[in-house]
């Protein structure tokens, strides 16, 4: 037997297993030794059941408004960080103006 659920943003009805828990702070904003420490930690702060397209927008927009909420400085310094991650990731040398 399968149980339907609502997705917590958009409303549509959905089986259970076609819905994804979405924790309002994200595991990956805690530290932690593993997984399930991290995510013992975003519990405390709360989870919502969301449809996959709900949870995509979310996951994208959260990391988007707490950057908005930063200083220009800090703001500039994770632009470098994340320049710096993108060569290394890609494994591009000395491209620093693209």
């Amino acid at each position: 037997m399968t149980f339907t659920l609502k997705c917590s943003k958009c409303g549509i009805e959905l089986p259970e297993t076609n819905l994804q828990e979405s924790h309002d702070v994200p595991c990956y904003m805690f530290e932690g030794a593993n997984r399930k420490e991290k995510k013992n930690k975003a519990d405390k702060y709360g989870r919502r059941r969301l449809c996959k397209k709900c949870h995509d927008i979310y996951e994208k927009t959260l990391p988007a408004y707490l950057f908005k909420t930063l200083g220009k400085a800090t703001q500039e310094r994770l632009r470098t960080l994340a320049k710096y991650f993108a060569n290394k990731y890609f494994q591009k040398r000395g491209d620093n103006d693209t």
